[in-house]
């Protein structure tokens, strides 16, 4: 009877959990978690294939713009004429087709003459594969290059990027989608090998392909827009121009290859998040898709019915394992703990030998199942009901609710895509003195530092739930509250800001021995109303925020140099912060009002609790000192703010403040701090 009744007990354990995966499988609430366990898997395989010999890609680097710039007076923009003489080149070479990660949608700065020129070489090359740019998903009429050189184009190619819910691309499609154009690779494939065979090529499971990417593009061995100049220059006979004879790039030897054009240079890096990467070359997305498709290097879902046959075997699997366990025996809870384990580290090694020849397991569904099934049937053999069911509820929440994840798991219908209002908190951060730090440098020390410190930034931030926004050279935009609605959004933010604080100083030795100079940022932080959804900006990354609040997390971000502080936020943030359970404290140092507005905000340093108690002397001092200064009492104010400012920054900044305002009383003083730049 007991071992019938043991039976029983495992049968509806394994129902129920088999019940419960099942519908949160199919119904797509553990989408994300796959999807993550889909990016490792594709950063440790991404090396084991070597790039197709058929591709050539070529950067507008930095070394290209110093050269032009000294060679030929080109600033940026360069004028059109400089792309007119690369498809000649290439069409001396009889490549298959040129593809443009660049869109010409106004008239070229050196006139109409620059435009035609471009265009002329386009026809009499006759492969040249141009742009076309949706800046979100619900356009039906692109951004297009201007008609001269679009009717020049043998063909147009979609650039617009398919974007997963967390922003990632990771697939793109074969065929055309709403009537547009074909995208950048699949277009030029076309004018080599004519229409493809969209049904050789396995569909994802959310449409399209999955794209198999290269761990770097340098492993496309890059040629940079000046040697292909140069080598032109030498075809030509302008030696002056020219590189030395044995650096010249022989045009036969990209006889039938897809060339594709993009750009490297910092400021006109084309960014974009890849499973291997955050911060992946926007060209990179093209060149890997039809690099899986010459190659043939596809991806494809597992059938359904294997994934529930794969869930149904692992219950049962972690049940069984689980129940065989002798009550009492804490010798044999530690075999069967470890037997599981190096189950899980078995299937996670099959999935990624699998991965490698194009079949993709689920994995987090598995294993997730597999822990439930198998903690379930321990704590079901040592404790009573009531104590099971706790224990039931708070394993789920080690397992399955990571993060965002746990948001997304429970309320699945919060999710909501759509341009909409929301209670958001705002993040801005920008590297000080960054433009002289990239004077400095070489173009690869430069992209090198650039993305070592975003992908450590980007990091900590998608950790505690942000959704990056987007980048701008060395700045990051980002947010808290959307897509997921998180109630504690304001602590997630300024916990990452400190946070990312602390990671800069790790790595100050190792980012320094590179710029030369300290490498720090600062960073604002707003919490308010702002507009989230697709704003159908030019950028690459469509969802976004906008508003007053954003703005104003914007302002604060610069005028942290008017305290000589790094990281500022809003008492709107603090507030909301600390009503959320946060244990930082918060320094206030003045009311502010930015550029554009009359009524002024409170504004704070938030701090670690043992950086606070620490500076407490200052503090009060600053406080003292900050109130004469709100009376109007300037002169009382400088003396008192005289005696820390050997050790506090914005006691030292307050006193340039007093000298002006001794210098030039207002007349009207109301305490507030007017900003007179942004």
């Amino acid at each position: 009877m007991k071992k019938k009744s043991k039976f029983i007990q495992a049968f509806v354990s394994a129902a129920v959990l088999s019940a419960l995966f099942l519908v949160l499988h199919e119904s797509g609430t553990l989408d994300q978690a796959e999807r993550k366990t889909y990016d490792k898997r594709m950063k440790v395989t991404s090396q084991f294939f070597s790039p197709s010999e058929e591709i050539a890609l070529v950067l507008l680097d930095q070394e290209s713009l110093d050269w032009a710039k000294e060679k030929l007076g080109w600033g940026w923009p360069w004028p059109r004429q400089s792309y007119a003489l690369m498809l000649d080149y290439f069409n001396r070479g009889e490549a298959a087709s040129v593809a443009f990660d660049m869109i010409y949608s106004e008239p070229s700065l050196y006139g109409e003459k620059d435009d035609e020129a471009f265009a002329q070489s386009s026809r009499k090359f006759g492969r040249a594969v141009q742009t076309a740019f949706y800046e979100n998903e619900d356009d039906e009429k692109p951004v297009l290059p201007v008609p001269v050189i679009k009717d020049s184009a043998a063909i147009l190619g979609n650039v617009s990027s398919v974007l997963d819910e967390d922003r990632i691309a990771r697939r793109n499609y074969v065929t055309p989608e709403k009537n547009r154009e074909y995208g950048l690779s699949v277009a030029s494939y076309i004018l080599k090998n004519g229409e493809i065979d969209a049904d050789s090529v396995p569909e994802a499971k959310d449409g399209g392909m999955y794209i198999r990417y290269a761990d770097d593009l340098s492993r496309f061995a890059p040629y940079s827009a000046m040697q292909i100049l140069q080598s032109e220059f030498a075809l030509e006979g302008k030696t002056e121009l020219a590189c030395d004879e044995e650096d010249i790039i022989p045009a036969e030897q990209f006889e039938g290859m897809y060339v594709f054009f993009g750009l490297y240079a910092p400021g006109l890096f084309d960014i974009c998040a890849t499973p291997v990467s955050a911060t992946y070359p926007g060209v990179g997305v093209h060149l890997c898709q039809l690099d899986t498709i010459l190659q043939e290097n596809y991806l494809e879902d597992v059938p359904d019915f294997l994934n529930v046959f794969l869930i149904l075997i692992f219950i049962a699997g972690g049940i069984f394992l689980g129940s065989s366990i002798s009550q009492g025996k804490s010798s044999s809870l530690v075999i069967k703990s470890l037997i599981a384990c190096a189950l899980v580290v078995l299937y996670l090694f099959v999935s990624v030998v699998l991965f490698v020849y194009g079949v993709i397991l689920p994995v987090a569904v598995i294993i997730l199942c597999f822990a439930a099934s198998y903690i379930l049937a321990v704590f079901e053999g040592y404790m009573t009901e009531g104590h099971q069911k706790r224990y039931l509820k708070a394993a789920f929440r080690q397992y399955l609710s990571p993060a965002v994840i746990e948001n997304l798991i429970e309320n699945p219908d919060m999710l909501n895509l759509g341009g909409e209002e929301r209670e958001i908190t705002a993040y801005f951060s920008d590297v000080q003195g960054f433009t002289s730090i990239s004077e400095n440098l070489s173009p690869s020390q430069l992209t090198d530092l650039l993305n070592n410190y975003l992908s450590a930034m980007t990091d900590i931030i998608l950790s505690h739930g942000g959704t990056i926004d987007k980048y701008e050279g060395d700045a990051i935009i980002a947010f808290w509250g959307a897509p997921t609605l998180q109630k504690d959004h304001a602590r997630r933010a300024v916990e990452a800001a400190l946070e990312c604080q602390k990671k800069l100083k790790e790595m100050q030795e190792e980012l320094t021995a590179v710029s030369g100079r300290p490498f720090v940022q600062r960073i604002g932080l707003n919490t308010g109303k702002a507009v989230v959804g697709n704003m159908g900006s030019r950028s690459r990354f469509d969802y976004t925020m906008m508003g007053d609040t954003v703005n104003l997390a914007s302002r604060l971000e610069g005028i942290n140099k008017q305290f000589g502080t790094y990281t500022m936020c809003s008492k709107a943030t603090m507030e909301s912060a600390l009503e959320n359970g946060c244990e930082l404290k918060f320094r206030p140092l003045a009311e502010i009002a930015v550029v554009g507005k009359k009524e002024g905000v409170k504004v704070f340093v938030p701090m670690n609790s043992s950086e606070y108690d620490e500076c407490s002397e200052i503090r009060r001092n600053y406080d003292d000192a900050y109130a004469l200064f709100v009376k109007g009492d300037f002169k009382e104010a400088k003396a008192v703010f005289e005696r820390t400012k050997e050790s506090d920054a914005p006691s030292a900044k307050f006193i340039e403040k007093c000298d002006r305002l001794i210098s030039n009383p207002p007349e009207n003083w109301d305490g507030i701090l007017r900003a007179t730049e942004k």
